[in-house]
């Protein structure tokens, strides 16, 4: 399946790789890694992650505190956010409307 980002999502993720990489290089492309990673899981699979709040949907990222929340629309999958687990916790809802 195709993604369709949201530019707020897109500026999340590159955000989350600068920090990561200011703090190391390969931490940076560690994360970068694992969030390809999650991104490859969710368009083999997406129906995989459970739906929650709706018909949205959740992937974890591996080893870091962040997950890629999204929906299935029609054939593409709409990423909404890449959030960190530990702060605001549904700040993104303002995103849908």
């Amino acid at each position: 399946m195709s993604q369709l980002w949201s530019r707020h999502a897109r500026i999340e993720y590159y955000e989350a790789i600068e920090y990561y990489a200011r703090i190391d290089d390969k931490l940076g492309e560690r994360f970068v890694a694992v969030v390809e990673e999650a991104l490859e899981q969710m368009s083999r699979t997406p129906e995989r992650f459970r739906c929650f709040d709706g018909d949205m949907r959740k992937v974890r990222v591996e080893d870091f505190p962040y997950a890629v929340i999204y929906r299935i629309e029609g054939r593409e999958l709409r990423i909404i956010a890449v959030m960190h687990l530990h702060r605001r916790p549904g700040y993104w809802r303002e995103r849908l409307n």
